[in-house]
């Protein structure tokens, strides 16, 4: 969880261009089940939710940023679209 964490701040502020392309091509929306956020330290366990949502930065609004982000997350609300020449096979 931990190696996500930071993989998702470096792309977050040093390959905001590699953000930017991705988020282009985001599909779907967040259903709120809480598989991915299991690991941050605002989530709630017992409630299943954020306990800071209404005030969570921006790096957790842009969520899913990349596709290695929702990896393993069954039933994700989210979708990346297919890669049309952009040069992002590999992140």
């Amino acid at each position: 969880m931990i190696d996500g964490w930071i993989r998702r701040r470096v792309f977050w502020y040093l390959r905001r261009e590699v953000v930017a392309e991705w988020g282009a091509r985001k599909i779907g929306r967040c259903n709120r089940c809480g598989r991915c956020c299991r690991g941050c330290p605002a989530f709630d366990v017992k409630g299943m939710r954020c306990r800071i949502y209404s005030r969570r930065p921006e790096i957790c609004k842009a969520f899913p940023l990349v596709p290695m982000d929702i990896a393993g997350v069954e039933s994700c609300g989210y979708d990346f679209g297919p890669e049309v020449g952009t040069g992002l096979r590999e992140i």
